[in-house]
């Protein structure tokens, strides 16, 4: 399934349209695209490419669909991580995963250090909310971003998520979808 062009086309026909609704906030389907292609050309020029994994560490957001459209326009490997998961959860699913990005929101009890420092192949960790030296700042980037973006090519067998278990008899498992299980009915973005 081609989601840029599912969403290019429920956007040109639903242009004003909610596509979002968080906290009484509404945000139209083309703001949404124009959003999700920003964060595509962000995620493309910190070296993210076809294949590559992404984590999301988010609770209930706009930055959550932008992150996870993004993604998949690229190509590349949704990882959403649990919000509620602990520190030792979190560096195994991406230690797994092997994320070369991670989107997060900062929490008390994580230490973002850590993470960065033990994940070999963690290169990029991108907050959001108030900027941190050290760390990438999602709204930033994104608003220094060009909306213009290009198709990338899809095969539907190529993996797009990573989804892991609770853990309850022991680590999460990571269990992998490709882009074939993406597709639904195309009324389903309507």
């Amino acid at each position: 399934m081609n989601i840029y062009k599912t969403l290019d086309s429920v956007a040109t026909r639903y242009k004003t349209k909610p596509g979002i609704i968080f906290k009484e906030k509404s945000i139209s389907f083309e703001e949404m695209e124009r959003n999700v292609c920003r964060l595509s050309n962000v995620l493309k020029s910190l070296g993210i490419k076809k294949g590559d994994k992404i984590a999301y560490l988010l609770p209930n957001c706009p930055e959550y669909v932008y992150s996870y459209l993004a993604t998949f326009c690229l190509g590349a490997v949704g990882v959403p991580l649990d919000f509620m998961l602990k520190e030792d959860e979190i560096k195994t699913c991406l230690e797994h995963s092997e994320a070369k990005i991670l989107i997060a929101v900062e929490k008390p009890d994580l230490d973002l250090n850590s993470i960065k420092n033990s994940i070999k192949t963690l290169e990029k960790i991108v907050l959001i909310g108030a900027p941190k030296e050290g760390y990438q700042n999602f709204h930033a980037l994104l608003n220094e971003a060009d909306s213009n973006f290009n198709e990338v090519s899809l095969n539907e067998n190529e993996p797009a998520l990573i989804m892991y278990t609770s853990g309850t008899t022991g680590k999460p498992k990571g269990i992998r979808l490709n882009y074939k299980h993406l597709e639904g009915s195309p009324k389903a973005m309507e």
